[in-house]
């Protein structure tokens, strides 16, 4: 059931900005992510070619090292070739600088240990919870997921009540399809009734 969860929020489609017409470099073209709200590029779901991906965002990155949008897709790429310790500096930049992909990414990695990276609940709580409130919609449905089957045992738990109803409600406005809306009602009455019985 968790990994149906996890595989429908991430596959949740949302409304964003129209696109930014101007500066997108070849790691754009390449590595964006159809679902990351800092992309200026439309984006792919399966990176076709992985080895031009990362050649050109690390040649992007050298020119822009501050540029957490590029940091975050050198990050997915080299995650996706199973180079881990090197995906996982440019991932954490990316979070640390706000990048809400970034740290909901960070957070399932984390939360489903892949690819080696040690399961630590209460880092997990904090990057989505940061994420979530930012509007990251699959963070905004995890979070109380997670809340509600007590896998953040032992953290301090920093979203209220309330602000989990508002993460909810938030992404019940912004689901589109059948199966992100689905997901969304299945969550929040699985929530209702988690507060009903506390």
């Amino acid at each position: 059931m968790k990994k149906f969860l996890m595989t429908c929020a991430v596959l949740a489609t949302f409304a964003y900005p129209a696109l930014a017409a101007e500066n997108i470099t070849t790691c754009d073209k390449l590595a964006a992510h159809p679902e990351d709200p800092d992309r200026i590029a439309p984006g792919v779901d399966k990176v076709p070619d992985l080895k031009a991906a990362i050649a050109a965002c690390e040649a992007d990155v050298a020119k822009d090292m501050n540029n957490r949008r590029l940091r975050y897709q050198l990050a997915r790429v080299l995650f996706y070739d199973q180079q881990t310790e090197k995906s996982l500096p440019h991932l954490r930049f990316a979070a640390d600088a706000g990048s809400q992909q970034a740290q909901f990414v960070l957070g399932y990695i984390i939360d489903e240990a892949l690819q080696g990276v040690k399961r630590e609940p209460c880092k997990v709580e904090d990057l989505w919870l940061k994420s979530a409130r930012q509007g990251r919609m699959a963070a905004q449905i995890s979070y109380p997921h997670h809340v509600i089957n007590n896998m953040f045992e032992g953290c301090k738990v920093q979203a209220s009540p309330a602000e989990m109803d508002d993460f909810l409600a938030k992404a019940k406005q912004n689901a589109k399809g059948y199966y992100p809306q689905l997901l969304v009602k299945t969550i929040i009455a699985d929530y209702t009734r988690f507060k009903a019985g506390k």
